[in-house]
């Protein structure tokens, strides 16, 4: 009895390890899910259908913001996975559903539908009451790959950090390079902004409209403009604020407590 218990654990562990090994090996090697794959500077994009006309447009935008990080490291290689393949995308176990994702040197965009000749990535989501949202893709994909930077540049505090949980440092610092907000001068004029936002009633997760219609979330808009703060006012780079022992009602109060005076 004891050894057919032990028998049958084993060749239970030894599943659950074959299983793992294929689906690591599958996640990090996209190139066996996508038909295709097509280079613009050090960006590799899987894909399976068509690339849109305006795709290179695209993407060389959301490169030459990310290259106004102070991350940014010229020998980058970033994996970019369309979603056209019914595998690849949901691999990932713990990600959620969100309009994109990044891990370890791929950006994955996931639950959004693209167009890459109107430079937009579309959702309809329940938690939003199929609100028609629109989001522009070169933010998106320059956000992503700030986050494909921060890997690269402290891999240990990124991984460390992210399991299972949003890190307030690393979406504000991706959201405060992608959307350029690096020494813009208009800090007080976004406190002013997420004040006002932060008192309306909103659909579903809190999103507000920009001047062209696409949309940007409101607590990556927070987490931005407090990294631009501490970046800006305080002098911090991106290793002392991923340090700082201070949380994000913390310093968002500090913040507040600096415009108005």
């Amino acid at each position: 009895m004891l050894r057919t218990i032990k028998r049958v654990t084993l060749s239970a562990l030894s599943i659950l390890f074959i299983s793992f090994l294929f689906w690591t090996l599958f996640l990090l090697n996209p190139s066996w899910s996508y038909a295709n794959e097509t280079h613009y500077e050090f960006v590799t994009v899987y894909h399976n259908e068509a690339l849109e006309a305006n795709t290179e447009q695209v993407i060389k935008a959301a490169i030459d913001i990310i290259k106004n990080s102070e991350l940014f490291d010229k020998d980058i290689s970033i994996q970019l996975c369309m979603n056209d393949d019914a595998v690849y995308p949901n691999l990932h176990p713990l990600v959620g559903g969100p309009l994109a994702y990044a891990l370890l040197d791929k950006t994955i965009i996931k639950n959004c539908t693209t167009n890459f000749n109107k430079n937009i990535a579309e959702t309809k989501w329940p938690i939003n009451n199929y609100e028609h949202r629109k989001f522009d893709l070169t933010y998106l994909l320059a956000h992503e790959f700030s986050h494909n930077l921060q890997f690269n540049a402290d891999t240990k505090y990124v991984i460390k950090t992210t399991l299972g949980t949003l890190n307030w440092k690393l979406e504000g610092h991706a959201d405060y390079i992608a959307r350029q907000f690096k020494n813009d001068g208009k800090l007080k004029e976004k406190i002013v902004k997420y004040l006002e936002e932060a008192q309306k009633e909103h659909n579903g997760l809190p999103v507000f409209e920009l001047a062209d219609g696409t949309k940007q979330i409101l607590s990556y808009f927070k987490n931005a403009i407090v990294v631009q703060y501490l970046m800006e006012q305080k002098g911090m780079n991106f290793s002392q604020i991923c340090a700082l022992d201070k949380s994000l009602d913390e310093v968002y109060t500090e913040m507040i407590e600096w415009s108005e005076n």
